[in-house]
């Protein structure tokens, strides 16, 4: 599986975490309590018709609840292991803000004030989440997201400082001496002489003279 090792901010994502770990566990408790209260005889004269729609929506809110814990549990996985791809964050993000934006206008309809408080509780912290996965997806299909299969420019600094790269951003040219050297100010080697003709030829050694194309010292 490849890695997406993306920019996914801790104080974001475990602050979310925590808050809806803890409000779908209070969730799952008074869902219990709810079936557990359909499921004695005492109350059946108390809740009567009603008693199936409790069950329902108790059975409704456990499922819902359990989603969302499973779909936070796979996120910790995935980020952890840097395996989480932004689209895949992103999709997360949404079921969840969509889920609870319906449960929250339910409740606001019920006028059941301890329910809006905690459905409030998840939509604030999924839409939260859906901004940092909105923006990690934007960048990333810009190319300026660093991170996963990206990479950041070489120089982007401007164009004074380098050459404009196609792929993205600028980077530094080689520098090229373009001085002008004579040929003739350039030393020659310690073994060499300058003839009348002109051109270099090899100096004999001091006392030593030529014979037989084989230099012969004396």
């Amino acid at each position: 599986m490849a890695k997406h090792d993306y920019p996914y901010k801790k104080s974001i994502n475990i602050t979310a975490w925590v808050l809806q770990f803890l409000v779908c566990i209070i969730l799952l408790a008074a869902s219990a309590w709810l079936l557990w209260i359909a499921d004695q005889n005492d109350f059946d004269d108390i809740l009567g018709e009603y008693d199936g729609l409790f069950t329902a929506g108790a059975g409704l809110q456990i499922a819902i609840t359990g989603l969302n814990i499973i779909m936070n549990i796979v996120e910790i996985v995935l980020i952890s292991k840097k395996r989480m791809p932004p689209a895949l964050f992103l999709t997360s993000a949404c079921v969840k803000t969509a889920i609870w934006a319906i449960i929250f206008i339910l409740n606001v309809i019920a006028v059941s004030i301890l329910s809006v408080i905690l459905t409030i509780i998840l939509l604030a912290t999924s839409i939260l989440q859906l901004i940092h996965a909105a923006i990690i997806v934007h960048r990333k299909r810009r190319g300026t997201l660093t991170g996963g299969n990206y990479a950041p420019a070489i120089n982007p600094q401007g164009f004074e400082e380098g050459i404009h790269n196609p792929v993205g951003g600028y980077y530094n040219a080689p520098a090229v001496n373009t001085e002008y050297k004579s040929p003739a100010a350039s030393a020659a080697p310690a073994q060499y002489g300058y003839a009348a003709e002109g051109g270099w030829v090899p100096q004999q050694p001091a006392g030593s003279y030529e014979l037989d194309n084989r230099t012969q010292h004396v």
